[in-house]
């Protein structure tokens, strides 16, 4: 399922992102090397359609009928894709095939996956529909367009429905994010100010006056106090925004195909805060079993207290008379935490996975979202990644000469 996500998100790179090469391409520097980042035009597209085989080839073992999906389905793309680099004129009108081509093999792997399995389809539409949106180099109306809540509403749709399908955390994660984005575009767009549910919690801690990530050993706030303080959010500027969705688009990728595992993303401060949230659930839970159990905790405390009364009436000793109403008080109690525990428990045990992994697909949202959405890392780190990420998106996008 990811490698069919994997491969729409591929396909329309290939379409709207990558360079079509336009002559024969110059060999490689000699001197090292060349990594990913350096592969010229004509090699970054062999590399997709190569990827369109070999996601093909698992959909056929998946299904288990071979004959199902075609074997030579990027043929004519493939030869469209070699005439762009023959020498002469026509070089133009040899590209312009080659993206037809290309526009059609998208049409055919979208009706062969969701021949082979609705799922599957899904997938590759989802990973498509994600690639465009978080495109780089996007103006503020295409960006403004791309995050429209009709036209994400979609992305919520499919994120759900393959949420089993995709590892553990990932799409419920980065449902969240993309509607944290969403609502951060929303308001730049408005010029409107943001409410504290439509941020991350640890970016509405910093803006409270706290510190994101809190130390080992602090004072418990709660997380309702915290957002509670924060009311009316600047959202952040449009060009900041445009200028780190597709860094934001990257993350997203990487964690619907398996190549970084959610709980990765994850520091012990997170955990903490995390396990923060899950420990008000289970107070919250408690004090609802505490009034459910009202009227019996009332007859309880009535029984107990006729029995002190009855034991400090009755003559004897007055050390005797004391242990007695101290035993029959504690017997109460003791009874009182039992019920309490009997209902309580079962429930507690019952709701301890999802409510853990609701709150690590909360933390791991938090921590995949990037500034100016999301809160920053360590500044050496942030600095790192998008010079990385910009170096990437340009050496696709824009290769050099010697690319070509």
């Amino acid at each position: 399922m990811s490698a069919c996500f994997g491969l729409g998100w591929r396909i329309e790179e290939l379409f709207n992102q990558f360079d079509v090469p336009a002559r024969s391409p110059r060999p490689y520097d000699m001197a090292r090397l060349a990594g990913l980042s350096r592969l010229n035009s004509y090699d970054w597209q062999r590399l997709g359609l190569d990827q369109a085989d070999f996601v093909l080839s698992q959909v056929r073992a998946a299904v288990g009928a071979p004959s199902a999906i075609p074997v030579d389905i990027t043929a004519d793309a493939r030869a469209k894709l070699d005439a762009t680099i023959q020498e002469g004129e026509g070089s133009a009108g040899r590209r312009g095939e080659y993206r037809a081509a290309l526009a059609t093999l998208h049409v055919n792997l979208l009706i062969v996956l969701t021949a082979a399995g609705p799922y599957y389809g899904k997938a590759y539409g989802l990973g498509r529909a994600l690639a465009d949106t978080t495109r780089p180099h996007q103006s503020r109306d295409e960006f403004a367009g791309s995050f429209q809540q009709d036209r994400i509403g979609q992305l919520y749709v499919w994120l759900d429905e393959l949420a089993s399908r995709f590892p553990e955390h990932a799409a419920r994660s980065v449902a969240q994010s993309l509607d944290w984005w969403g609502q951060a575009t929303t308001a730049a767009v408005s010029g409107s100010k943001m409410s504290a549910d439509a941020v991350p919690t640890d970016r509405v801690v910093d803006a409270s006056g706290q510190p994101r990530k809190f130390p080992l050993v602090r004072r418990s706030v709660p997380v309702r106090s915290a957002r509670t303080r924060s009311a009316g959010i600047e959202p952040p500027p449009m060009d900041a925004l445009t200028a780190a969705v597709a860094r934001q688009g990257g993350i997203w990728r990487r964690v619907l195909t398996g190549e970084k595992r959610c709980t990765d993303m994850l520091t012990p401060q997170d955990y903490l805060r995390a396990g923060e949230r899950l420990a008000t659930h289970y107070t919250t839970m408690a004090h609802q079993a505490v009034r459910s159990f009202l009227p019996w905790l009332l007859m309880l405390l009535l029984a107990l207290a006729a029995v002190v009364i009855v034991l400090v009436l009755v003559p004897g000793s007055a050390v005797a008379r004391t242990a007695t109403a101290a035993a029959a008080a504690a017997g109460a109690l003791s009874g009182t935490w039992k019920i309490i525990g009997i209902r309580v428990a079962p429930i507690a045990a019952q709701l301890t996975k999802p409510l853990w992994g609701g709150e690590l697909d909360t933390a791991t949202a938090e921590a995949i979202t990037v500034p100016p959405v999301g809160t920053p890392q360590a500044q050496e780190l942030e600095t790192a990644l998008a010079e990385a990420a910009a170096d990437v998106i340009t050496s696709i996008t824009q290769p050099t000469p010697d690319q070509s």
